[in-house]
C-alpha cells in the first residue's frame, strides 16, 4: 500500500449570491459557508446588497464583497452587473441563496460558463430554480416540496446547515445572573425574527396555558421584537410577568447554556437552525413539528414534539420535562450527540463541496 499522502482537492473560485437586508438562517448559513470554504482553501467572494448584514460580516471577517442591489426580480442594472462580475471574477460556481439570488444567477451566468448551484432555504420555494445545474435542499422536507413541483430527483441534494460546535460551555451560574434568570427559575428560550412564521404568540399561549402559580417557568423570546408582529406578541404576553424580550443578541450561541429548554412554536420551518444550535448546546427542545423540524429534533429521544398549532399539548410537554430533571438531562445529551453525527460545520462544508463537483461534471 503506498505510503504517499492524499492528493490535496484542486482550489476552487466560489461566488454566492445572496438578496437580503437583514438577519435569519440563510444569511447565518451562507456567512458560515464562506468562511468554511476559505479556511479549506477556496476562494470565496460574496455578491449582495451592499447594506446587508451579511456584506457587513463579510467585510468583517476580510472577504471580497461586490455591491449586488437585486432590486425586485426584473432589475436590468443588477443582471449585467452580476455577468460583468462573473467574467471577470472567472468563478469555477456560482452559488446561489434564497429565490430572488437563484432568479438572477440563472440568468446573468453565461453558457457556457461556471457551474450553478441554488439552495433552497424553505418549504414553499420552487420557482425560479430550474436554470440552476443543482439544488441544494437543507431538508428532507425541502427536497420533497421541489420535488412535488416538478424538480427531478438526481439534480436536488439534502445538505443539511451545519455550525460550528460551541467554543466553551460558559459558566452557567454567570450567565443567569448575566441575564436575571434566578437560581430557581426554570428557564425556556427561543430565538428568531419576529414574523408571524417564527410563532413567538404561540409560545406565549403555551406558557398560559401552565397554571399562574408555577412562577418558576420563565420564557426568554430572544430577537428584535420591533415589529408589527412583535407588538403583537408583547401586547398578548404583557400580563405574565414570566415572559421576558430581551432583544437581539449577537452571542446566542454564548448564552444557550444558561437555559434549561428550547422552545419553537414556528408555523412553517425547512430546518430551523435555532434548533440546531440549540441542541450544539446541549438543550431539550419542545417544538411544533412543522417543515423539517422532526430531522432535528427526534421525539422522545432528544425533545419532543407536538402537533402544529397545539399549544395546550406544547404546555404539557413543558411541564412534564420540567418535573424529569433526568429525563431533561437525557434528552439534551442525545441531542447534542444528534448535532455532532448530522449538523456540524464540517459535515455541511463537506457535503457542499461534493455538490459542487457534481455541479461541475454536468453539461
Amino acid at each position: 500500500m503506498s505510503n504517499m499522502p492524499a492528493k490535496a482537492e484542486a482550489r476552487m473560485r466560489i461566488l454566492q449570491v445572496l438578496h437580503s437586508h437583514g438577519y435569519g438562517g440563510a444569511e447565518s448559513h451562507a456567512f458560515t459557508l464562506m468562511q468554511a470554504l476559505q479556511e479549506a482553501g477556496h476562494n470565496t467572494c460574496f455578491a449582495g446588497p451592499r447594506d446587508s448584514w451579511l456584506t457587513k460580516q463579510c467585510l468583517a471577517a476580510g472577504l471580497a464583497c461586490e455591491h449586488l442591489g437585486m432590486h425586485g426580480l426584473f432589475d436590468p442594472v443588477s443582471f449585467w452587473r452580476l455577468r460583468r462580475l462573473i467574467r471577470r471574477w472567472q468563478p469555477d460556481v456560482v452559488h446561489a441563496h434564497l429565490v430572488r439570488a437563484a432568479h438572477y444567477t440563472g440568468l446573468a451566468t453565461p453558457v457556457p460558463g461556471p457551474a450553478t448551484v441554488c439552495t433552497a432555504h424553505a418549504t414553499n420555494v420552487h420557482k425560479h430554480m430550474q436554470r440552476c445545474r443543482h439544488i441544494v435542499a437543507v431538508s428532507e422536507a425541502v427536497r420533497a416540496n421541489l420535488l412535488q413541483h416538478g424538480h427531478a430527483a438526481g439534480r436536488v441534494t439534502v445538505v443539511y446547515n451545519g455550525i460550528p460546535a460551541p467554543e466553551t460551555t460558559g459558566d452557567r451560574a454567570a450567565l443567569r445572573r448575566e441575564l436575571g434568570i434566578a437560581p430557581d427559575s426554570w428557564a425556556m428560550v427561543n430565538v428568531g425574527r419576529f414574523i408571524r412564521d417564527k410563532g413567538q404568540d404561540q409560545l406565549v399561549q403555551a406558557l398560559h396555558h401552565c397554571p399562574a402559580e408555577r412562577e418558576e417557568l420563565q420564557l426568554y423570546l430572544i430577537g428584535d421584537p420591533a415589529t408589527g408582529f412583535g407588538q403583537e406578541v408583547r401586547t398578548l404576553a404583557q400580563a405574565d410577568a414570566r415572559i421576558h424580550f430581551p432583544g437581539y443578541r449577537a452571542d446566542v450561541a454564548r448564552l444557550l447554556p444558561a437555559f434549561d429548554a428550547y422552545l419553537l412554536g414556528s408555523r412553517r420551518e425547512a430546518l430551523g437552525l435555532s434548533l440546531v444550535e440549540a441542541a450544539a448546546a446541549g438543550l431539550p427542545a419542545v417544538a411544533m413539528a412543522v417543515g423539517g423540524v422532526p430531522e432535528v429534533v427526534k421525539d422522545g429521544v432528544s425533545g419532543y414534539l407536538v402537533p402544529a398549532g397545539d399549544t395546550a399539548a406544547m404546555a404539557g410537554r413543558i411541564l412534564a420535562l420540567q418535573a424529569d430533571p433526568q429525563q431533561a438531562r437525557t434528552l439534551g445529551a442525545a441531542a447534542c450527540r444528534h448535532y455532532q453525527a448530522r449538523f456540524t460545520r464540517e459535515a455541511m462544508l463537506q457535503g457542499i463541496l461534493a455538490v459542487y463537483r457534481q455541479a461541475r461534471l454536468k453539461p
